[in-house]
């Protein structure tokens, strides 16, 4: 019998899951990538002046990412993730200083859930029972341009309910404001994420994400036989009977697992992606400024979460100490000399640092369509059915940009290229 041959277009996080899944099923996979390296936006880089492997961005995880973890299981790489043992987020605000939200381990998760809403500074018994409003209308039908702000108006959620949890969780998932953000992917993410007290807790990745996550994946795609070409940019697809062209070169069917925009030029189509920014201000100190937490976030900050990412890494004899800010949904037009004045500010007062420490070395990235926004869009199929589109392009009621977001659409990239082989 032929073997069956499957030209996957993009070598990030979306591309690598499709081509194991389809090298697992015995399909002979050729994984192209127009970059030097595989990774595509989950790449690290090494930062000149400190030497250090970093990445664009830190990276948490919840839970309820069953398909990563499961990737990361097949790839044995579980290893490099650490999980909280039960929820914990800690918060800080300049009014009440350090607070978290920290479900009792002990108690039912749903009470336990209620209690700590309930003893958060400035919330009481009336966030508790606007939790139990909320609870309820995740699984209630509501209109299809319902937003995350109308939910709340709905429901009558406290303010300082919306400010300590609700806006960090959809900035921090969805990337976008509350006034626009879906409010049927919004409650996906609230039901997925406060399921049950494993789902509801947070974890990260303890090495740069070239070494913890997509090392163990190119490794296992070329144990299964995947040939990755990297700086092989696609140019052309073309419908040649029951195969498509690639470059020349015919294929049984191909996966596209680019970026939107990439792949709206590919094919030549107009766009229908909204993108949002993430800015990420990484500062590094001599002297430790102190964080009291791996990771903190801040209610009405600048910086909306700050990581220490010397701890996140485990890493115990680095030269610096290395934070990280991170600002969702980034429309600020600061200059780079306003924003650093501004966050190191806040990780001072964060830090309750007694003096003024000053980065002695800092760098912002700004990843101006980090994220495609959950948007309703023409999800009709392709002109050619041997042409399967996994690009990113989330719709309501789906889960947002995410690590997990990413791995899904290659799997399921995979079983519709099954389907139509075998």
């Amino acid at each position: 019998m032929t073997v069956q041959s499957v030209a996957v277009v993009g070598a990030g996080l979306c591309g690598l899951t499709a081509a194991i899944r389809l090298a697992q099923a015995g399909i002979q996979v050729e994984l192209f990538e127009a970059s030097p390296k595989p990774g595509g936006r989950t790449r690290s880089f090494i930062d000149k002046a400190s030497g250090e492997l970093c990445d664009n961005g830190p990276h948490l995880l919840i839970g309820a990412y069953q398909a990563t973890q499961q990737l990361l299981s097949d790839c044995n790489a579980t290893s490099n993730l650490v999980w909280q043992p039960s929820l914990k987020l800690p918060l800080w605000d300049v009014e009440r200083n350090h607070f978290q939200l920290f479900p009792a381990p002990w108690l039912p998760f749903p009470l336990a859930l209620l209690m700590a809403v309930r003893s958060l500074p400035a919330h009481g018994w009336a966030s508790a029972v606007a939790m139990l409003r909320l609870a309820r209308a995740l699984n209630q039908d509501h209109p299809a341009d319902t937003s995350v702000s109308d939910l709340i108006r709905l429901y009558d959620i406290p303010p300082t309910l919306v400010s300590d949890m609700l806006e960090p969780i959809c900035l921090g998932s969805m990337n976008e404001d509350i006034h626009s953000a879906d409010a049927s992917t919004f409650k996906r993410i609230l039901r997925e994420s406060f399921a049950s007290k494993k789902t509801a807790r947070l974890g990260w990745f303890n090495a740069p994400l070239d070494l913890a996550l997509i090392k163990p994946l190119v490794e296992r795609a070329e144990q299964l036989g995947v040939n990755i070409r990297t700086r092989q940019r696609v140019r052309s697809l073309k419908k040649e009977a029951d195969a498509v062209l690639v470059n020349g070169d015919l294929y049984d069917a191909v996966v596209i697992a680019l970026p939107a925009f990439a792949a709206d030029a590919l094919l030549d189509r107009e766009s229908q992606s909204e993108t949002r920014c993430i800015t990420n201000v990484h500062l590094w100190f001599e002297a430790n400024p102190g964080l009291p937490e791996t990771f903190v976030g801040g209610i009405r900050t600048t910086g909306q979460w700050f990581f220490d990412i010397t701890a996140q890494m485990q890493q115990q004899e680095l030269p610096l100490y290395h934070i990280c800010a991170v600002i969702s949904a980034d429309e600020q037009d600061m200059d780079d000399a306003t924003l650093l004045e501004l966050v190191t500010h806040e990780l001072n007062l964060i830090c309750n640092s007694s003096t003024h420490l000053s980065p002695c070395h800092f760098r912002i990235i700004r990843e101006k369509r980090a994220t495609v926004l959950v948007r309703k869009h023409d999800a009709s199929q392709m002109a050619s059915v041997r042409m399967i589109d996994a690009t990113e392009q989330p719709l309501p009621g789906e889960l947002p940009a995410t690590i997990e977001f990413a791995v899904q659409r290659g799997e399921k990239a995979a079983i519709e290229v099954l389907k139509l082989l075998l």
